[in-house]
C-alpha cells in the first residue's frame, strides 16, 4: 500500500502570496516611524508596543528599538508607546497624505504599566489583557529568550496558573489545562503563527519538530478554557497561540552556540535584513542531547507499579542522542497601506525521541517534518494557508511489540477572516471560514487503508460596547468533517470594567474534540503476546470469527466527538500598577469521552477473540469507545507583584475537582491530574540582564492511559534561568531545570527525570 501526496495542493500558496502583493498597494495614506530608546543608557528598547489610540493600527519595535506604522489615514492621532518596566508615553501628531512622520521616544523606567498589555487570541483582535473575555496566560519575548537555552518550549509554561504540563522524555511533553490530561494529549490546540503543530495520526504535538530556535519566538498566549467557537476542533480545554518575531524586528546575523548536561549541544545561525519594503530571515541549526528514557526489556523497570506482562518491552531502546536538525526561511512584504504578506517554509529532521502511547512506548528513528505557510494581513482582512507533512525516513519502532510503524501524512489548510466595525465603532465583528485536507497512510502498520479526509468550518463573532465600561460578546462556529457529524460551538461573554484596571467577566462556552485516526482505525496484532488493538471503526477484523467471554456486537460503528459545556467567571485587577491579580473559576460538564485503550469497553469487539490458525488465539482485544459523563470545577488564582523596577514576585494556586456521573464499566475514567498545584517564582532584573527562579509543587495523583496505570508520587521542581549581556553584541543565557536533581516521574510509564543544565552564547553582528 503506497502513500502518495497530492502535489497540486501546494501550488496555490506562492500564487496567493504574489497576488496579495499586487492588491495591497496604496499611497494615499501616511506613516509614522522612529526609534524607542531607554532614557538611561540611550540603547534601543526591543518589542515595545506602539499603537494609535482608538484604532487597530500599531507595531512593535525591533531589536534596535526601531518601529514603523504604515497605512495611516490622514488626520490627527495620539501615539501610545508602552513596554513592560517603563512608563507609558503618549504623543499627539498629524499624519499627512503620502508622508512619514518621524517620532522618537525615550522611555523612563517605572513600575509596569499592566493596564496597557495587549492580547489577541481571546477574541481574535487586540484588546487589553484586563478586558479579555477569557483566562489568558502570557509569556513575553524576554522570558522566552532567558529560558530558551534548554530548547523545550512547553517548560516555558511550567509554573503558570492553570497549566497541567507533564514530561516523559526529553521532548515528550503533554500540555493541558483543566483536567483530563493523557499521554498524547490533544485537548489543547497549539498554533505557531496560525499553523497547527499537531500530527495527523495521533493529534499530539511533536515538540522537537520546530524549525527555528526558541529565541525566535516573540510571545506565547495561552487561552485557558474551551475555544471551539473561534478555533474549531480540539480547542477543547484551550488554545496556545505562539507568534514568531518578524524579520524586520531581528535584523542582523546571529550565531548561537550551546552545551549542557546529558551531552546537549545546540547551534543556530540566523541572518535577517530589510531592503525597502521587503524583509527576510534564514535559520539553519540543530540540537542534540541524550534522553531520560531507559531500556525496559526483561522487565527492567525504573520504578515500582509496572504490569510485568503488558509493560515489558520486547525491543531495546536506542540510546543514541535525540536530535533535531532544521532549516527555515521567511520573506515579508510590508505594503505602504499597512498590510503585510509573508511567505515562509522549513524542514526539520527528528531522530530517536521516545513517545508514550496507549500501546506502549514508540521510538521515532528518523522522520522529516517539512512545511510551508503563506499569509496576508491588512485592511481588516487576513488569510493564512499552510501545509505540513510528516514522513518516516526510517520506520518508527514500537518497543512493546517490536513492530515497525509508519505515519506518513500531509495536512493542508486555508483560513480567511474579515473584521470590521459598525455603529460608530461600538460594534466589532469577525467572520471567517477554514478548510482542511488530510492525507494519511501507515503502509498497513497502524491502519489498513490510506485515508483522504477533509474538514470545514464557518465562524463569526460580534462584540458590542454597551458603554465605556461594559461590553458583551457572542460567537459561534459550525464545523463539518468526513470523520464525524456536524458540530455547532457557541460562546457568549460579558465583561464589566468597573474601575480603571479592574474587570470581571462571565463566559459560556461549548467545545469539542474529534477522535484521532488511532481511535478510529487502529489495527495492530502483537506478534508475541495474545493481544490485539482495534480502533472503533475497524470493520470485520481479519480472521476474527469467535466470541469468548465478551459482550455481543451491536453498537453503532460510528464514534462521536468528545463534548464540553463550560461556565466561567473571572476577575483581573491591577493595584497601584504594581500588583496584578487574576482569579478564574469554572464549572464544566464533559460527555462522550473517547476512552483510552482498554479491554471490554467496545461492544463491537469481544473481550477475547478467536483467530483460526493463530497460535496466540484467543487474543485479548483492546479498543476505544465513547462513554461517560463528568462534572468538574476549578479555581485558578495568580498574582504578580512588582516590588520595584528590579524585583518581580509571582505566586499561583490551581484547584481542581471532578465527579464521574457515568462511565463504561471497563474503563478507568480519571483526570490524570492532581486536585491542586502550587507555582511561583521571583525575577531580578538589572541593566545587563536578569535572573529568574521558579518553583512548582504537584501532590500525588493517579494515572491511567492505555496499558500504563499507576500512582504518581508528589514532586517539586525548582528551575533557575538567567540572561547576561556581556557586551552590546554578546549575550549568555543559562537554564537549569530541576536544579535540586529530584528524581521523579510525571507520567506513569514515562521516564525518570533529573537535572538538566544548559548554557548558550549568542553573538549578533
Amino acid at each position: 500500500m503506497n502513500f502518495r501526496v497530492r502535489r497540486f495542493r501546494l501550488l496555490p500558496l506562492p500564487i496567493l502570496f504574489f497576488f496579495s502583493v499586487a492588491i495591497g498597494q496604496s499611497s494615499s495614506n501616511g506613516a509614522v516611524s522612529g526609534v524607542v530608546k531607554d532614557d538611561e543608557n540611550r540603547q534601543g528598547v526591543p518589542f515595545v508596543n506602539i499603537v494609535l489610540k482608538g484604532t487597530q493600527l500599531g507595531a512593535a519595535s525591533d531589536e534596535n528599538g526601531r518601529y514603523i506604522i504604515r497605512g495611516i489615514p490622514p488626520g490627527e492621532y495620539t501615539l501610545v508607546v508602552s513596554a513592560v518596566g517603563f512608563r507609558t508615553n503618549e504623543a499627539r501628531l498629524r499624519v499627512e497624505p503620502g508622508s512619514t512622520v518621524i517620532r522618537d521616544f525615550f522611555l523612563a523606567h517605572s513600575m509596569v504599566e499592566l493596564t496597557e498589555v495587549l492580547v489577541y487570541g481571546a477574541s481574535l483582535r487586540r484588546e487589553r489583557l484586563t478586558e479579555a473575555p477569557a483566562s489568558v496566560t502570557i509569556i513575553e519575548a524576554d522570558d522566552i529568550a532567558r529560558n530558551a537555552s534548554h530548547g523545550q518550549l512547553p517548560k516555558l509554561l511550567e509554573a503558570e496558573p492553570g497549566i497541567d504540563m507533564v514530561q516523559s522524555g526529553l521532548y515528550d511533553f503533554n500540555v493541558n489545562t483543566r483536567g483530563f490530561n493523557s499521554s498524547l494529549n490533544r485537548r489543547l490546540l497549539v498554533l505557531l503563527d496560525g499553523r497547527d503543530l499537531g500530527t495527523a495520526f495521533l493529534g499530539a504535538t511533536e515538540w522537537n519538530g520546530l524549525t527555528i530556535p526558541l529565541e525566535e519566538l516573540g510571545r506565547i498566549e495561552l487561552v485557558r478554557g474551551p475555544g471551539s467557537a473561534l478555533y474549531g476542533a480540539n480547542a477543547y480545554n484551550g488554545v496556545m497561540n505562539i507568534t514568531s518575531i518578524p524579520p524586520r524586528a531581528s535584523r542582523g546575523t546571529r550565531v548561537l552556540l550551546g552545551a549542557g548536561e546529558l551531552s546537549m549541544i545546540r547551534g543556530d545561525v540566523r541572518h535577517a535584513d530589510a531592503i525597502g519594503q521587503w524583509s527576510y530571515r534564514i535559520n539553519i541549526g540543530g540540537i542534540s542531547g541524550k534522553t531520560f528514557s531507559r531500556v525496559r526489556t526483561n522487565r527492567n523497570f525504573e520504578y515500582f507499579g509496572f504490569n510485568p506482562v503488558l509493560n515489558d518491552e520486547v525491543k531495546d531502546l536506542n540510546t543514541d542522542p535525540v536530535r533535531n536538525v532544521y532549516a527555515s526561511a521567511r520573506v515579508d512584504y510590508d505594503y505602504e497601506g499597512g498590510a503585510v504578506s509573508t511567505l515562509e517554509g522549513g524542514v526539520a529532521q527528528v531522530e530517536n525521541e521516545v513517545i508514550v502511547t496507549g500501546i506502549g512506548r514508540v521510538q521515532v528513528r528518523k522522520a522529516s517534518r517539512p512545511w510551508a505557510r503563506v499569509s496576508y494581513t491588512g485592511h481588516g482582512f487576513s488569510f493564512v494557508g499552510w501545509t505540513s507533512a510528516r514522513v518516516n525516513l526510517e520506520p518508527e519502532v514500537s518497543l512493546s511489540t517490536g513492530l515497525d510503524l509508519y505515519q506518513d501524512a500531509l495536512i493542508t489548510q486555508g483560513e480567511a477572516q474579515y473584521s470590521f466595525t459598525l455603529l460608530d465603532k461600538t460594534l466589532m465583528a469577525v467572520v471567517g471560514v477554514s478548510h482542511r485536507l488530510v492525507d494519511i497512510g501507515t503502509k498497513g502498520t497502524l491502519m489498513l487503508d490510506t485515508r483522504h479526509d477533509n474538514m470545514s468550518g464557518v465562524y463569526s463573532q460580534l462584540e458590542y460596547r454597551i458603554s465605556d465600561d461594559l461590553k458583551a460578546l457572542v460567537a459561534a462556529r459550525w464545523d463539518r468533517s468526513t470523520l464525524h457529524e456536524n458540530q455547532f460551538s457557541p460562546k457568549a461573554a460579558i465583561v464589566w470594567s468597573f474601575l480603571q484596571g479592574h474587570a470581571v467577566r462571565a463566559t459560556f462556552n461549548k467545545a469539542f474534540q474529534s477522535p484521532n485516526y488511532s481511535e478510529l482505525f487502529l489495527l495492530v496484532k502483537h506478534p508475541f503476546r495474545s493481544l490485539a488493538y482495534y480502533g472503533n471503526m475497524v470493520e470485520n477484523p481479519p480472521g476474527l470469527t469467535g466470541f469468548v467471554g465478551g459482550v455481543k456486537p451491536g453498537a453503532s460503528k460510528d464514534m462521536t466527538v468528545e463534548k464540553i459545556t463550560s461556565y466561567e467567571i473571572g476577575y483581573k485587577g491591577v493595584f497601584a500598577n504594581s500588583l496584578f491579580l487574576t482569579m478564574d473559576a469554572y464549572y464544566s460538564e464533559l460527555s462522550d469521552f473517547v476512552t483510552d485503550l482498554a479491554v471490554g469497553v467496545n461492544p463491537r469487539f469481544p473481550a477475547q477473540g478467536i483467530y483460526p490458525g493463530d497460535p496466540l488465539s484467543p487474543r485479548t482485544i483492546w479498543s476505544y469507545v465513547n462513554a461517560g459523563r463528568v462534572l468538574e470545577a476549578g479555581l485558578e488564582v495568580g498574582m504578580n507583584y512588582y516590588l520595584s523596577d528590579m524585583w518581580l514576585f509571582r505566586g499561583n494556586v490551581t484547584w481542581y475537582s471532578f465527579e464521574v456521573v457515568e462511565k463504561n464499566d471497563n474503563d478507568v475514567l480519571i483526570p490524570n491530574s492532581p486536585n491542586y498545584r502550587l507555582g511561583g517564582g521571583v525575577t531580578y532584573s538589572h541593566e545587563r540582564g536578569d535572573v529568574n527562579a521558579s518553583i512548582k509543587y504537584v501532590p500525588p495523583f493517579d494515572w491511567a492511559a492505555g496499558i500504563y496505570r499507576g500512582p504518581i508520587p508528589a514532586y517539586t521542581i525548582v528551575d533557575l534561568s538567567s540572561a547576561y549581556r556581556v557586551t552590546d553584541n554578546m549575550t549568555l543565557t543559562v537554564a537549569v531545570s530541576n536544579i535540586l536533581d529530584r528524581q521523579h516521574y510525571q507520567i506513569f510509564g514515562g521516564s525518570y527525570l533529573g537535572r538538566r543544565a544548559t548554557v548558550t552564547a549568542a553573538y549578533t553582528f
